[in-house]
């Protein structure tokens, strides 16, 4: 996947259409530039038990990190909004994409690398954080099938939702504004409380926020960038996610999860909506 007019025409000849562009300006840039440190045994041994309280570790997925690197940065600067200390976990690819096309031995490779990390990071009793539904839920769904005892990976709106005294204040300084929330389909029917927990985290922060009854958008990871799945991906975004944003008045901003979903969006209706904590943040 890349920007290259060359790799793109490659890609298409293998079945792969409407590939995403890697970003220009690469995760470690912009840790740089806010002074974040990646993740270490060193590093987080060397806090005291009120910084670790004070202390959130970020787990990479491939999606954010490589084609939405803004929104990590974005997240980031959230949630030391919120007066908490970031780390970002470096990256390991935690096989999501090899488990879905079948490929149990490199998955499993993938995941024995990833919950040794993992396992490391979080003996330190430091929450870890997902940013990508899908990806993150893997942890407890696919590495638990594959036997892996992963730590658990904290969904954003999960870990959020217990900090309502610090989103409060946060409230003061935000104007009221109305959102619609379109989330990604694996979170809502892994997780049965994702729909109140962004509710909550909306409330606490002085704003309404709605929910839209929508189904899958129709990407569902890499299905809706293979060229035989086309029509049907295009298919299954038109059964809600295009009226639901049709529909939309135009003084509510929709609101996104999933990176797939976000990716679809753009992708077939030309709009491009933020995550969550982006429309937040550009309020702040």
């Amino acid at each position: 996947l890349t920007t290259s007019k060359i790799s793109a025409s490659a890609l298409k000849s293998l079945g792969i259409i409407d590939s995403p562009k890697f970003c220009t300006n690469t995760l470690i840039q912009g840790m740089k530039s806010r002074g974040i440190e990646f993740a270490s045994e060193e590093r987080l041994s060397a806090l005291s038990d009120e910084q670790r309280a004070k202390t959130v570790v970020i787990v990479q997925d491939a999606f954010t990190s490589y084609f939405e690197t803004q929104l990590v940065l974005d997240v980031s600067d959230f949630i030391n909004r919120l007066g908490f200390t970031l780390y970002i976990a470096p990256f390991k690819a935690n096989g999501k994409p090899l488990h879905v096309h079948g490929f149990l031995t490199a998955f499993n490779k993938s995941a024995a690398k990833n919950v040794k990390m993992l396992n490391q990071l979080t003996r330190f009793g430091i929450p870890l954080l997902g940013i990508d539904p899908s990806m993150t839920l893997t942890y407890r769904q696919e590495y638990k099938t594959a036997g892996f005892d992963a730590p658990q990976v904290l969904l954003l709106q999960e870990w959020l939702s217990e900090q309502s005294t610090a989103l409060k204040g946060l409230a003061e300084t935000l104007p009221a504004k109305r959102f619609s929330l379109l989330a990604h389909c694996t979170e809502k029917t892994s997780v049965a409380t994702t729909h109140r927990l962004w509710q909550q985290i909306f409330s606490d922060l002085g704003q309404e926020l709605n929910v839209e009854a929508v189904g899958c958008c129709g990407m569902a990871g890499t299905y809706g960038h293979e060229t035989q799945n086309l029509e049907n991906s295009k298919a299954i975004y038109n059964m809600s996610w295009r009226s639901a944003l049709a529909d939309t008045d135009a003084e509510v901003e929709s609101v996104a999860t999933g990176y797939s979903c976000r990716t679809q969006v753009k992708r077939l209706d030309q709009q491009s909506i933020a995550h969550p904590l982006q429309a937040i943040l550009k309020h702040l």
